[in-house]
């Protein structure tokens, strides 16, 4: 799961946080060169996704834009999960169903 301004894979449970610590985690895991390379570029539009002048008003992105962004998280997903094998649990939280429910002005 992306979070603002620092990373694409987080701790999500205590196990996972005493093995790995808190804040981003890719560069911890036995991840492919690549495939933390796509991790580091989707964390950098993720968070062209904020509206970082003013965060509670709605995103900059389109509905089209978050629906990219979903599409390629799912598929980078699937990828981190081929990578990591059967003994790591990640997850995905759609972005837009997340962003998109931030007040307007």
């Amino acid at each position: 799961m992306f979070e603002w301004g620092g990373g694409a894979l987080w701790c999500d449970d205590d196990i996972a946080l005493d093995k790995y610590g808190f804040g981003p985690i890719e560069q911890k895991l036995p991840l492919s060169a690549a495939t933390q390379k796509k991790l580091e570029e989707a964390a950098v539009w993720h968070d062209t996704s904020l509206n970082w002048d003013y965060p509670p008003y709605p995103s900059p992105w389109s509905q089209d834009e978050f629906t990219r962004f979903d599409e390629a998280a799912a598929e980078m997903l699937q990828t981190v999960q081929s990578e990591l094998g059967d003994d790591f649990s990640v997850r995905y939280e759609p972005l837009g169903e997340r962003v998109q429910q931030n007040p307007g002005p």
